[in-house]
């Protein structure tokens, strides 16, 4: 087979330039990123994973940024070196080949030809194998054809936010989750596709680091029984990491199917990934914070911001940088990646709030914890009087099941409805905090009483109007003032 489909050159990243979208390969969005808007990708896991591939050929050709100063000298230039990056791009040519008889990128080239399986294993957005289905209704057996583009796509994210859990395969039976599998991922966005890479740009020391294609090739002998076992370290290793063995099989241009087996097996995590956020568990030990299926990544919204109370976090590396440069302007914050149990991918997320940088300071940030605080104690009293309202209503001729309470305190929808509105309302307190924190602290709190009137009328209507009914919404009506009162004026 002859090498094809060299992914410096051929178009496969979407993005959008000049107001509209097209496709580009990996060079031209390195060396045009000044000229391109943004990556066009509708899977958040792709726009994360192919971010990092871009930034492990960024260091790599740079040799840095060293620091911060070097940093911010290329922030002014406005553009990445050109002959820099293609000088560094065409010494490492080969390696970018999707199809390669002996260093596919990103894959092995010697699986045993065994079972074949889908393509559509490589994203979570498709029903493969224990995925549960999120938004197509595909089968094993007649996946659909995947353009090389699509595939080439699938495959850089797979390597980053493959679950992990069971395999057998291969002399093993199961393999770790991907570098980014169980994190939330923090991606600070500038005026176009250039700045956000400078953003994410953290200083970086290159000893002892190495991306995947300035490596020797790994073999199916090599990754068989988990025999390569390495730290996960280093910044571009990371970036670049072969969490599974793969190889994709051509049919012309389209790819339906593909092997798989175990990749490399980390024997632990000696760095802080730079685009995530960490927290300490109950043993103590630094954590990344994960995204929840039962709610909006705001709500964990101090993760990142600096300690507070001698507390034990760390906020992600990529904000410090992109305030450092953007000194008082507000950027956007993408926060992309996905909902797992255990091996199964829930759901996939991207969600995007205005960051301000007064946020790092002390005073701001205990005014933003604070903020989260209240909405968070109003919330669960509000959990609370759903809970008595719904045993109130059920305790007529019987004691009520536990179960039957909880499934009719979910049904009038006095919490959901709560939380739903503060969704809305808290990249707006964010906006207005960057400029005048009592502003900010009187739109959130008026936010936060509009939030649980709204859902006390939309409880009142799910209650219904029968006597027993009237007589609890009474009650309810008293509760929720106090609570009012108890969360918001002592506040002021």
């Amino acid at each position: 087979m002859n090498p094809r489909y060299n992914l410096l050159d051929e178009p496969w990243i979407p993005v959008r330039k000049g107001g509209a979208t097209t496709m580009v390969g990996l060079k031209e969005a390195l060396l045009w990123a000044h000229e391109i808007e943004a990556l066009a990708l509708a899977s958040p896991l792709e726009e994360a994973a192919l971010t990092r591939l871009m930034l492990a050929v960024l260091h790599r050709a740079l040799d840095g940024p060293q620091g911060t100063n070097d940093l911010r000298r290329i922030y002014q230039e406005g553009r990445f070196p050109e002959d820099t990056l293609k000088d560094y791009l065409e010494r490492w040519r080969d390696r970018f080949y999707l199809f390669h008889p002996e260093v596919p990128f990103f894959q092995v080239a010697d699986l045993p030809e065994e079972l074949h399986l889908p393509w559509t294993k490589l994203l979570p957005e498709f029903a493969s194998g224990n995925n549960p289905t999120l938004f197509d209704h595909t089968f094993d057996d007649t996946p659909p054809a995947a353009s090389l583009a699509q595939a080439a796509r699938a495959l850089v994210a797979h390597q980053s936010f493959v679950p992990g859990g069971l395999l057998k395969r291969y002399g093993v039976s199961s393999a770790p989750g991907g570098p980014l599998a169980v994190s939330a991922v923090f991606l600070p966005q500038g005026s176009n596709l250039f700045e956000t890479m400078v953003l994410t740009l953290v200083p970086y020391e290159a000893a002892g680091d190495a991306p995947l294609w300035e490596e020797p090739p790994l073999r199916f002998k090599d990754l068989k029984e988990h025999r390569t076992r390495r730290p996960r370290t280093g910044r571009t290793r990371t970036y670049t990491w072969l969490s599974r063995a793969l190889k994709l099989l051509p049919e012309e241009d389209t790819v339906r199917f593909i092997l798989y087996g175990p990749g490399v097996c980390p024997e632990e995590v000696l760095e802080p990934d730079p685009f995530c956020a960490y927290r300490e568990d109950k043993q103590a030990r630094l954590v990344p914070v994960r995204l929840s299926e039962e709610k909006a990544f705001w709500r964990d919204f101090a993760a990142l911001l600096p300690p507070r109370n001698g507390g034990s976090r760390l906020p992600p590396r990529v904000i410090s940088i992109a305030t450092e440069l953007l000194k008082v302007l507000s950027f956007p914050l993408k926060v992309l990646g996905q909902v797992t149990d255990q091996a199964k991918v829930l759901s996939v997320r991207r969600e995007v709030y205005p960051f301000p940088p007064r946020a790092l300071a002390e005073e701001v940030a205990e005014e933003i914890e604070v903020a989260l605080e209240v909405a968070e104690g109003l919330g669960a009293g509000l959990r609370g009087l759903a809970r008595s309202m719904a045993e109130e209503l059920l305790s007529l001729t019987r004691s009520p099941d536990p179960n039957e309470v909880k499934a009719l305190a979910r049904s009038l929808g006095l919490e959901i409805s709560y939380w739903s509105e503060l969704d809305r309302a808290f990249p707006s307190y964010l906006l207005i905090l960057a400029e005048d924190s009592e502003a900010a602290w009187r739109l959130w709190q008026g936010s936060i009483e509009k939030a649980a009137r709204s859902a006390w009328s939309i409880c009142r209507q799910a209650a219904g109007t029968r006597p027993r009914a009237l007589k609890a919404l009474a009650r309810g009506e008293a509760v929720l003032r106090r609570l009012l009162q108890k969360h918001l004026e002592e506040v002021s």
